[in-house]
């Protein structure tokens, strides 16, 4: 039993020095991805269209894209694959997708995969962009129910084999810089979007380096004139605090004081905010994001001072900017 343990301890150790050589080996350059897969996958949905009272998020000309992307699709340019699957567009489709049930106004998101990876030592987080797909947003009559907003995929792209980078200038096209945006880590209604990225691990690997003071956070909203924000600041803003509280002591009528400390909960970071310029590889519709800045998004409920009722707090606490982009440049 005992050689068992000796055997199983030995193959472990064997296989998790592999998959370190294998994280370095995938990113090159050193770089060791703290999200413990080689490449660590996540889909999720983009609105590209930003509501007024969302200044501090940015976007790109959404429907120049989307405008392209129909030309090139209808003339047989770019591949267009049905919404899930490697299953080619066919003229049908695309006739029916991108002319007769085609509206530019119903094009309002983009359903991204990629595949992540974040070296917490060089401060450096690289994206790829391994797919999106155009959503269309309509509403549609039924029977029963009446009108009902709808969400459907229009059709997906696919960059996975592609090693398209900003480096390749002659190829790519500045869609637009600091773009700004939320990833959410909760997914509820399609929880197998996160199935490939170890969400704990991420925010995590996050939080412990904002915390750990060896990188300047500054205010998100306000970050033209990048304000900075102190360590304490920072803890404060992720939730860690000391509450006192005043009570009368029945027996000897004086007051006694009680405090009470609060830490981080990492549970109540439940998205990350990204400032990134994006690039287009005009030839194939490719997106490359080059990262520029991470952020976590906070969501904690907040009692009332006079402990009536409760609300949800949703905040964007700070922004750390990257090593290949210090100061946002």
């Amino acid at each position: 039993m005992r050689k068992l343990i000796y055997i199983f301890i030995i193959t472990n150790l064997i296989f998790l020095s592999s998959c370190k050589n294998k994280r370095t080996e995938e990113c090159g350059d050193g770089f060791v991805n703290n999200f413990i897969a080689p490449k660590s996958c996540i889909t999720y949905a983009q609105e590209m269209y930003i509501p007024e009272e969302y200044f501090f998020f940015k976007s790109i000309d959404y429907a120049k894209l989307v405008t392209t992307l129909q030309e090139k699709t209808m003339r047989g340019e770019i591949t267009a694959y049905l919404p899930f699957s490697d299953i080619v567009c066919n003229k049908e489709d695309i006739q029916t997708k991108f002319k007769d049930e085609f509206s530019l106004n119903e094009q309002k998101s983009l359903l991204f995969e990629e595949e992540w990876a974040f070296d917490s030592a060089q401060f450096i987080m690289k994206k790829k962009v391994t797919s999106y797909s155009l959503i269309r947003e309509y509403t549609r009559k039924d029977e029963y129910r009446g009108e009902l907003s709808t969400k459907s995929i229009v059709a997906r792209y696919e960059f996975k084999d592609t090693s398209t980078s900003k480096t390749k200038k002659p190829k790519l096209t500045l869609l637009a810089k600091d773009v700004s945006y939320e990833v959410s880590l909760v997914n509820n209604e399609n929880p197998e979007f996160l199935e490939n990225i170890q969400v704990n691990q991420v925010v995590k690997t996050i939080i412990e380096k904002a915390i750990s003071g060896t990188v300047p956070c500054y205010s998100f909203n306000f970050r033209d004139s990048l304000q900075p924000r102190s360590h304490n600041e920072v803890l404060k803003s992720l939730g860690k605090e000391t509450n006192c509280y005043t009570t009368v002591n029945e027996e000897t009528g004086e007051l006694d004081s009680t405090c009470v400390d609060k830490d981080i909960d990492f549970k109540e970071i439940q998205g990350l905010a990204f400032i990134e310029d994006w690039y287009l590889n005009n030839a194939t519709m490719e997106i490359v994001k080059e990262v520029k800045g991470i952020a976590p998004i906070r969501q904690f409920y907040h009692t009332t001072d006079d402990n009536t009722q409760s609300e949800l707090i949703k905040t964007i606490p700070f922004v750390m900017y990257l090593k290949n982009h210090d100061k946002g440049k």
